[in-house]
Protein backbone atom coordinates (compact mmCIF):
# COMPACT_ATOMS: atom_id res chain seq x y z
CA UNK A 1 0.00 0.00 0.00
CA UNK A 2 1.49 3.37 -0.82
CA UNK A 3 2.49 6.09 1.76
CA UNK A 4 -0.69 7.66 3.48
CA UNK A 5 -0.15 11.20 3.91
CA UNK A 6 -2.66 12.55 7.17
CA UNK A 7 -2.54 16.44 7.00
CA UNK A 8 -3.25 17.86 10.33
CA UNK A 9 -6.46 20.63 8.78
CA UNK A 10 -8.31 17.09 8.12
CA UNK A 11 -7.10 15.71 11.87
CA UNK A 12 -10.62 14.86 13.49
CA UNK A 13 -11.76 16.91 16.77
CA UNK A 14 -13.15 14.21 19.36
CA UNK A 15 -14.13 14.99 22.82
CA UNK A 16 -12.22 13.39 25.47
CA UNK A 17 -14.11 10.75 27.02
CA UNK A 18 -14.45 12.73 30.22
CA UNK A 19 -15.85 15.60 28.37
CA UNK A 20 -13.08 18.00 30.22
CA UNK A 21 -11.38 18.58 26.89
CA UNK A 22 -10.94 17.99 23.13
CA UNK A 23 -8.40 15.38 21.15
CA UNK A 24 -7.08 15.77 17.41
CA UNK A 25 -7.26 12.57 16.24
CA UNK A 26 -4.43 11.76 13.48
CA UNK A 27 -4.94 8.14 13.10
CA UNK A 28 -7.12 5.21 14.64
CA UNK A 29 -8.17 1.36 13.85
CA UNK A 30 -11.16 1.24 12.92
CA UNK A 31 -11.48 4.91 11.82
CA UNK A 32 -13.92 6.48 13.49
CA UNK A 33 -14.29 4.31 16.18
CA UNK A 34 -15.09 5.68 20.06
CA UNK A 35 -13.09 5.09 23.01
CA UNK A 36 -15.18 1.58 23.90
CA UNK A 37 -14.26 0.20 20.13
CA UNK A 38 -10.95 1.42 19.31
CA UNK A 39 -8.36 -0.90 18.73
CA UNK A 40 -5.59 1.75 18.35
CA UNK A 41 -5.53 5.46 18.10
CA UNK A 42 -2.98 8.26 18.07
CA UNK A 43 -3.74 12.18 18.80
CA UNK A 44 -2.46 15.21 20.37
CA UNK A 45 -3.88 17.44 22.62
CA UNK A 46 -3.95 20.48 25.03
CA UNK A 47 -4.34 20.52 28.72
CA UNK A 48 -5.16 23.98 30.20
CA UNK A 49 -5.59 22.82 33.66
CA UNK A 50 -5.15 20.37 36.46
CA UNK A 51 -7.56 17.52 35.03
CA UNK A 52 -8.55 14.27 35.87
CA UNK A 53 -7.89 11.15 33.02
CA UNK A 54 -10.45 9.77 31.50
CA UNK A 55 -11.04 6.36 32.48
CA UNK A 56 -9.67 3.98 29.41
CA UNK A 57 -10.84 0.66 30.30
CA UNK A 58 -8.62 -1.59 28.53
CA UNK A 59 -6.72 0.31 27.14
CA UNK A 60 -2.62 0.81 27.41
CA UNK A 61 -1.31 4.64 27.03
CA UNK A 62 1.67 5.98 26.30
CA UNK A 63 1.67 10.15 27.17
CA UNK A 64 3.84 12.42 25.76
CA UNK A 65 4.67 16.20 26.55
CA UNK A 66 5.84 18.52 22.94
CA UNK A 67 5.59 21.80 24.03
CA UNK A 68 4.85 23.37 27.51
CA UNK A 69 7.08 22.64 31.04
CA UNK A 70 5.83 19.67 31.83
CA UNK A 71 3.00 17.34 34.14
CA UNK A 72 2.80 15.37 37.12
CA UNK A 73 0.90 12.31 36.69
CA UNK A 74 -0.79 10.83 39.83
CA UNK A 75 -2.08 7.49 39.65
CA UNK A 76 -3.70 4.49 41.52
CA UNK A 77 -2.73 1.33 39.88
CA UNK A 78 -4.76 -2.33 39.57
CA UNK A 79 -3.26 -2.72 43.17
CA UNK A 80 -4.48 0.12 44.79
CA UNK A 81 -1.17 1.69 45.24
CA UNK A 82 -0.13 5.29 43.94
CA UNK A 83 2.41 5.96 41.29
CA UNK A 84 3.58 9.49 40.58
CA UNK A 85 5.17 10.33 37.40
CA UNK A 86 6.75 13.57 36.39
CA UNK A 87 6.04 13.72 32.19
CA UNK A 88 8.31 17.02 30.75
CA UNK A 89 8.81 18.19 27.56
CA UNK A 90 10.47 15.83 24.65
CA UNK A 91 10.97 13.12 26.32
CA UNK A 92 9.98 9.86 25.11
CA UNK A 93 6.27 8.67 26.56
CA UNK A 94 5.57 7.35 29.64
CA UNK A 95 3.53 4.21 29.46
CA UNK A 96 0.31 3.42 32.02
CA UNK A 97 -3.10 1.63 31.77
CA UNK A 98 -5.78 3.98 31.22
CA UNK A 99 -8.02 1.48 33.79
CA UNK A 100 -5.73 3.71 35.74
CA UNK A 101 -7.01 6.24 38.57
CA UNK A 102 -4.78 9.52 36.58
CA UNK A 103 -4.70 12.74 37.68
CA UNK A 104 -3.04 15.49 35.74
CA UNK A 105 -1.33 18.60 37.68
CA UNK A 106 0.41 21.35 35.45
CA UNK A 107 3.55 21.85 36.53
CA UNK A 108 3.95 25.25 35.07
CA UNK A 109 1.04 26.29 32.59
CA UNK A 110 -0.70 24.49 29.62
CA UNK A 111 0.97 21.67 27.51
CA UNK A 112 0.41 20.11 24.74
CA UNK A 113 0.23 16.29 24.66
CA UNK A 114 1.10 13.14 22.56
CA UNK A 115 -1.30 10.23 23.00
CA UNK A 116 -0.92 6.76 22.01
CA UNK A 117 -3.29 4.23 22.99
CA UNK A 118 -3.66 0.36 22.31
CA UNK A 119 -6.38 -2.37 23.07
CA UNK A 120 -4.30 -4.57 25.49
CA UNK A 121 -3.26 -7.79 23.99
CA UNK A 122 -4.94 -6.99 20.82
CA UNK A 123 -2.52 -3.83 19.79
CA UNK A 124 0.93 -2.72 20.73
CA UNK A 125 2.73 0.19 20.08
CA UNK A 126 6.34 1.47 20.14
CA UNK A 127 7.39 5.46 19.99
CA UNK A 128 10.82 6.71 19.05
CA UNK A 129 12.41 9.89 17.58
CA UNK A 130 12.53 9.09 13.68
CA UNK A 131 15.43 9.47 12.27
CA UNK A 132 16.44 10.64 8.66
CA UNK A 133 13.39 11.19 6.28
CA UNK A 134 12.97 7.52 5.41
CA UNK A 135 9.41 5.85 7.08
CA UNK A 136 9.65 2.04 6.77
CA UNK A 137 7.72 -0.30 8.26
CA UNK A 138 8.26 -4.63 8.81
CA UNK A 139 5.48 -6.99 7.96
CA UNK A 140 2.41 -7.16 9.54
CA UNK A 141 2.88 -3.90 11.82
CA UNK A 142 1.69 0.02 10.94
CA UNK A 143 4.24 2.91 10.75
CA UNK A 144 3.22 5.78 11.77
CA UNK A 145 5.65 9.40 11.18
CA UNK A 146 4.48 12.49 13.04
CA UNK A 147 5.58 15.94 13.34
CA UNK A 148 5.44 17.11 16.68
CA UNK A 149 4.85 20.79 16.27
CA UNK A 150 2.19 20.45 13.24
CA UNK A 151 1.07 17.19 13.59
CA UNK A 152 1.20 16.38 10.30
CA UNK A 153 1.74 12.88 9.42
CA UNK A 154 2.28 9.91 7.37
CA UNK A 155 1.48 6.33 7.74
CA UNK A 156 2.18 2.74 5.91
CA UNK A 157 0.35 0.11 6.34
CA UNK A 158 -0.53 -3.43 4.78
CA UNK A 159 0.91 -6.79 4.93
CA UNK A 160 4.37 -6.04 3.58
CA UNK A 161 7.84 -4.64 4.28
CA UNK A 162 7.98 -1.47 2.54
CA UNK A 163 9.49 2.18 2.76
CA UNK A 164 8.98 5.36 1.73
CA UNK A 165 10.60 8.89 1.47
CA UNK A 166 8.34 11.66 3.79
CA UNK A 167 9.58 15.54 3.49
CA UNK A 168 8.29 16.75 7.21
CA UNK A 169 8.63 20.28 8.26
CA UNK A 170 11.85 21.34 10.52
CA UNK A 171 11.52 19.87 13.45
CA UNK A 172 11.44 16.84 16.02
CA UNK A 173 9.14 13.51 13.84
CA UNK A 174 7.98 10.69 16.39
CA UNK A 175 8.15 7.12 14.58
CA UNK A 176 5.10 4.87 15.98
CA UNK A 177 5.08 1.15 15.00
CA UNK A 178 2.07 -0.65 16.14
CA UNK A 179 1.92 -4.47 15.85
CA UNK A 180 -1.61 -5.79 15.52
Amino acid sequence: MPLIHLPAAQHAKVPWKNGLGVSRIIAGDPPGAGYDAVLWQIGGTEINADCPFSALSGLDRQFMVVEGAGVELKSIDDHGATRTHPVTAMHLPYAFRGDWKTDCRLLAGPVKVFNVICRREKAAATVAFLEGKTLAKAAGEIAIAVHLASLEAWMLRGPGSESAAIEPPQGPVLLIRIAL
